[in-house]
């Protein structure tokens, strides 16, 4: 099976939260099954607990709006007010090929944080406003 992991720049992909966040729970195998044991599954290599935070991605066709689940390893649980944009630290794209025979592919999204973004920023990505020509004969 093949797999490719990628980088992703925000500056080509917009990402809208959903405000739906959930801590993945740790599961226990005993002698009736495997079951939820209730606690927070904690990633070995950090200490930090698994969240999922619902997001709106441009990969749709046509570049329509597709919900994913953004896999977020950290101690920070923001809290993300319903469909306003967001920004995230090391956000990486899996590819792979659809699994159970099934055509085509999935996509998986992690990241090592999440937070809004700041309106600052979205500011300085927008173009310079024109001044009009009362503004020019005024300056």
């Amino acid at each position: 099976m093949y797999e490719l992991h990628a980088p992703i720049s925000e500056a080509r992909m917009m990402a809208i939260a959903t405000g739906h966040a959930q801590t993945l729970e740790r599961w226990e195998d005993g002698p009736n099954g495997r079951r939820s044991s209730g606690q927070p599954l904690i990633d070995e290599a950090t200490g930090a607990p698994v969240r999922i935070y619902d997001c709106l991605f441009d990969t749709g066709r046509d570049g329509r709006p597709e919900l994913h689940g953004v896999r977020i390893v950290s101690h920070e649980a923001p809290e993300l007010a319903p469909y306003t944009e967001v920004t995230f630290d090391d956000l990486s794209a899996r590819v792979r090929p659809a699994r159970n025979g099934a055509k085509g592919i999935e996509v998986s999204f992690s990241a090592t944080a999440i937070r809004p973004a700041s309106a600052a920023a979205t500011d300085s990505t927008r173009p310079a406003r024109k001044a009009t020509s009362d503004e020019t004969a005024a300056a």
